[in-house]
């Protein structure tokens, strides 16, 4: 994992990596980031930022992660079986954050779940923006379904749609719930120590 703490600045964790476009054959691939900024996570795709919160963070970990693993149990979007572990243990984590982060506001996505194809498993709802200017929108709309014509998981934000593989849903599993849990961490006490996770070898939730 790509990332740390920049001690002379207010970013205090950055990855990024290249995803492809699904099904667009003159697109061949765009940049994804999550950065931890000012006691909020900014996720960028294709240019497009959008800003959570921590208990929004732990909202979408939780609801990708779902749509992973039931797309995967049924033959669509294929993860190692080390990959999907730990996609099931990030959906129990994500009620670290919830436990952890003093902000009493909550956005939460509606989740539908069904036996048609297509529709399985989907989440919907709208996100409050924790940081918006003067005449921006307030809120934005998010959604996770399964694009049905590429077999793939897709994140819609505000209408831009972003299909991706497991390999590409669980990197950004992974990134948006350790964003969510330092932006967590660092609403508590000024006195607190602020600690990095990771994941050893055997799967298990580590800290530096």
């Amino acid at each position: 994992m790509k990332g740390g703490f920049f001690a002379s600045s207010n970013v205090v964790f950055m990855v990024e990596r290249p995803m492809r476009w699904h099904g667009f054959t003159d697109h061949e691939s765009y940049i994804a980031s999550v950065e931890v900024v000012d006691n909020h996570v900014s996720l960028v795709l294709d240019d497009s930022e959008h800003c959570f919160t921590a208990q929004q963070c732990a909202e979408v970990t939780k609801s990708l992660a779902r749509v992973m693993l039931t797309y995967s149990r049924l033959g669509a979007c294929q993860g190692s079986a080390e990959s999907i572990s730990q996609s099931k243990a990030y959906a129990s984590w994500c009620q670290l954050i919830q436990a952890r982060t003093l902000s009493t506001e909550r956005d939460l996505l509606q989740t539908f779940e069904s036996e048609k194809k297509g529709f399985e498993f989907c989440a919907s709802g709208s996100f409050r923006c924790p940081k918006s200017h003067p005449g921006e929108p307030i809120y934005y709309k998010l959604a996770i379904a399964l694009d049905d014509d590429l077999d793939l998981p897709c994140l819609s934000i505000d209408g831009r749609i972003f299909p991706l593989n497991f390999d590409e849903a669980f990197w950004l599993v992974e990134q948006l719930w350790v964003a969510g849990y330092l932006v967590a961490q660092t609403e508590q006490s000024s006195n607190s120590t602020v600690k990095m996770p990771w994941i050893n070898d055997e799967g298990q939730l580590m800290w530096m």
